[in-house]
């Protein structure tokens, strides 16, 4: 019975845990207090300001293990594969998987987002966009 206790209070933690992750990590909305997304007021980071995909692979090309700490530092805290988070971007099949939106993104400026405490540098920004420039090697 003691077991069946435990169980059930680390899946209520883990529920409880997830919906506070997913709370955090939706950002475009509005936020409860009424202050709009900071992008659709016109601001925009300054990692963003004059950022232009690279339009060919830099010889040597960026390889994931370049990519792989960004990802940890700066989007693994939303993106971790929790349930009810957004979608993992824990390992090099699921970052590849979502390499085109993950490319949208970084160019749109929409993640990370303004609100999520995790700033990214334009230099990080740029080598994600050159990993996936070069086709993403591992």
């Amino acid at each position: 019975m003691a077991f069946r206790t435990i169980v059930g209070s680390l899946a209520g933690a883990l529920f409880v845990a997830s919906l506070v992750v997913a709370a955090a990590c939706s950002s475009n909305e509005a936020s409860p207090g009424g202050k709009s997304d900071p992008l659709s007021d016109g601001a925009l980071p300054e990692s963003c300001k004059e950022l232009a995909a690279p339009t060919e692979c830099a010889s040597p090309a960026t390889t994931y293990a370049e990519v792989k700490p960004i990802l940890e530092g700066r989007c693994i805290s939303c993106h971790s594969g929790m349930p009810g988070g957004p979608w993992s971007l824990r390992d090099y099949e699921h970052v590849v998987d979502w390499s085109d939106t993950i490319r949208g993104e970084i160019l749109g400026c929409s993640m990370p987002p303004l609100d999520a405490g995790v700033p990214i540098t334009k230099e990080e920004r740029l080598t994600i966009l050159k990993w996936i420039r070069c086709g993403t090697p591992q």
